[in-house]
């Protein structure tokens, strides 16, 4: 094999992408998760829950130019997905590129970034401080494969630009590759029956920064949506005060 001719680099690592389609609900504090028989009741076996501590920068330009695209760049500490991420909504869930953990962003996240929003990737910047407590339970078929992941996050988000700290709770049902989609709205009525409710979060960096307002405005969302997301960002505010005490 020819050696490389000098200076010249090898291309960056492309990352790894999976597609996440999942769905989103707010709790209460106070509410345990649903008991296993739940689960059973509509065909799905949870195995016994595991706690993970993560920690997670979200990156952005000040301008929010990754945000306005629906891109959500992250570096996760902890948990089964350590590394560096890059999430972009879409109709069919998210399409998420993955990069192994590394001390500096790596060179294909950092290609990735410039084919998308140009000389203002030079520009992107460390905007939120996630500490998350999140509980999973994988919900099985009755073949056994995994089917549904659930999350039980607990959130500590520091606003890095605005210093302000927001805290929630929300439960996350993701659908695992290759399952029917049909086994969501299966897990939906245990959740919905245990006290959880529908979340108007769409990610959470856009929670942790305050911008769901904004996007909401920017969608056209009429006046009970926006009303009710001001309320939600007065809550998490207050449970980020009360937890900084």
């Amino acid at each position: 094999m020819a050696e490389q001719a000098s200076g010249a680099r090898n291309p960056p690592d492309p990352g790894a992408e999976a597609l996440e389609i999942e769905r989103k609900y707010e709790v209460s504090v106070g509410i345990p998760l649903p008991a296993a028989e739940r689960f059973r009741e509509v065909g799905l076996d949870p195995e016994p829950p595991v706690t993970h501590r993560l920690s997670a920068r979200y990156f952005d330009t000040l301008r929010g130019d990754l945000a306005d695209r629906g891109l959500a760049m992250r570096e996760r500490h902890g948990g089964k997905d350590a590394g560096w991420h890059l999430k972009q909504r879409g109709g069919a869930g998210v399409r998420e590129l993955l990069w192994p953990p590394s001390g500096a962003v790596p060179e294909g996240l950092r290609e990735e970034l410039r084919g998308r929003i140009g000389d203002a990737a030079a520009e992107v910047l460390p905007v939120a401080q996630l500490r998350t407590e999140r509980t999973v339970v994988m919900l099985r078929d009755r073949e056994g494969r995994p089917a549904v992941e659930l999350a039980d996050d607990r959130v500590h988000a520091l606003d890095l630009i605005e210093a302000v700290e927001r805290a929630w709770r929300e439960w996350e049902a993701e659908l695992m590759p290759g399952v029917d989609a049909e086994v969501l709205d299966r897990v939906e009525s245990v959740l919905l029956t245990a006290g959880g409710v529908h979340s108007l979060s769409f990610a959470k960096i856009a929670r942790s920064t305050g911008r769901l307002l904004a996007a909401a405005r920017a969608g056209g969302a009429d006046e009970a949506t926006l009303e009710a997301l001001m309320k939600l960002d007065a809550a998490d505010r207050e449970a980020g005060r009360r937890l900084a005490t």
